[in-house]
């Protein structure tokens, strides 16, 4: 019996917003384009213009220092949930990169959500930015 998954890949976050390709990743992190950074306890978002209006894209970073395999992969779904719940928050045209710092897999989805709504005054202030 399947958990929280709808089928036909209802649940999940499409193609066109995610960032899938290592340069795209690369090119944010270091800042080849004009980057902005708004932190929080468990997260690191890195936003980058992309001078369009398309829907914003999200890559997520988990490094070994966050867990092992599984711990890292929970809080990558987590931080992908929070982002899927909440376009709001996230204007369009926009790149954003979260790296995901350690501890971040033991939270629950509604705290990582919470999280992300907290950051959304200053996520809006760097994007105009």
């Amino acid at each position: 019996m399947k958990t929280g998954l709808a089928g036909a890949g209802g649940y999940r976050l499409p193609r066109s917003q995610r960032i899938r390709k290592r340069p795209e990743f690369v090119r944010i992190q270091e800042g080849v384009v004009r980057v902005r950074q708004v932190a929080t306890r468990h997260l690191l978002l890195l936003l980058a213009p992309r001078g369009d209006a398309e829907p914003p894209r999200l890559g997520v970073v988990a490094s070994r220092k966050v867990g092992n395999a599984v711990a890292r992969n929970r809080a990558k779904r987590l931080v992908r949930e929070a982002f899927r719940l909440h376009p709001e928050v996230f204007p369009g045209g926009l790149d954003v990169v979260v790296i995901v710092r350690p501890g971040t897999h033991r939270l629950a989805l509604a705290e990582v959500a919470a999280e992300v709504v907290r950051a959304a005054p200053a996520i809006g202030r760097q994007a105009r930015a």
